[in-house]
């Protein structure tokens, strides 16, 4: 289909569909990520309830820093990705071409 530009029209729907698919595949990923931290949470309450000292217990939640550190900056990266996707999604293909 032609506009009046003479460039090439998306058929209709298609914008809508990108968009909220894109979209969903962000929500998808927060939530995959709280439920992440969320069964991290719980390990560390785990291994806190094991303790049997203070400095015990300082230590095994120290060990799992770098996991934490990792899984955030994981999470982050995609989360960066996905935003991009998005709103290369939300830009008009017309505009994305000139």
């Amino acid at each position: 289909m032609k506009t009046h530009r003479g460039t090439q029209a998306e058929p209709p729907g298609t914008y809508l569909e990108r968009v909220a698919g894109a979209f969903s595949l962000l929500v998808l990923h927060e939530t995959g990520s709280l439920q992440g931290h969320a069964a991290a949470v719980q390990e560390r309450l785990l291994i806190a309830r094991r303790a049997r000292g203070l400095g015990e217990l300082l230590r095994d939640q120290i060990d799992l820093l770098p996991e934490s550190r990792n899984r955030l900056r994981r999470d982050h990266q995609i989360r960066r990705e996905l935003w991009r996707g998005w709103i290369g999604e939300l830009t008009p293909k017309s505009a994305k071409a000139a």
